[in-house]
């Protein structure tokens, strides 16, 4: 069957096809993409894209002209979406820059949510049973080492790390649940 009456619309229009109009359109594509991006480097990329994407789908065409130009609305489509795609990227650095650190900072929201969250943990780990909360706070708030704590409380190195394991399984599931909410 040759290539003009697969695209006609009397079979899907094929791999074979494609690879034809493909070789044969190749260069108009990556300039069309080139001058719509204003970006050599991704251009190939975007025209190999668009076919893969072409070629995942079942399309029926009339004629070489439909192909055409469905590719290239394709290519135009895709082209804005690398374009967007860039911007937010672009967004994002200059957001996530020390300028905006240091305005969150300037005007105190950083430092009220950071306050709000440490006062949550403080309720979570009072609500601890006594001796786990007694082991963590001699963890993390005196910094004493397990042998040491073990010493002081009269109980096992082991005891005190499943201990602490316990507390921290129980806040980490208390600020993972804060945190996603």
């Amino acid at each position: 069957m040759n290539t003009q009456l697969m695209i006609a619309g009397y079979c899907p229009v094929g791999n074979y096809s494609f690879e034809i109009i493909y070789k044969k359109y190749h260069t108009f594509f990556v300039h069309y993409a080139e001058k719509t991006m204003g970006e050599e480097l991704y251009a190939e990329d975007v025209v190999q894209d668009v076919f893969i994407n072409l070629l995942q789908q079942t399309n029926y065409f009339v004629s070489e002209g439909a192909v055409l130009k469905y590719i290239y609305k394709a290519l135009y489509n895709r082209c804005i979406d690398f374009i967007r795609h860039k911007q937010i990227e672009q967004h994002y650095e200059e957001v996530s820059g020390n300028d905006f650190i240091s305005a969150l900072n300037r005007d105190g929201h950083n430092t009220l949510l950071t306050k709000e969250f440490f006062v949550i943990v403080e309720n979570r780990i009072k609500g601890l049973p006594p001796k786990c909360k007694q082991i963590f706070v001699m963890k993390y708030k005196n910094e004493y080492s397990n042998p040491e704590i073990s010493e002081k409380l009269g109980l096992s190195i082991r005891t005190v790390e499943n201990q602490i394991y316990i507390a921290r399984n129980v806040l980490r599931e208390y600020v993972d649940s804060y945190l996603c909410s």
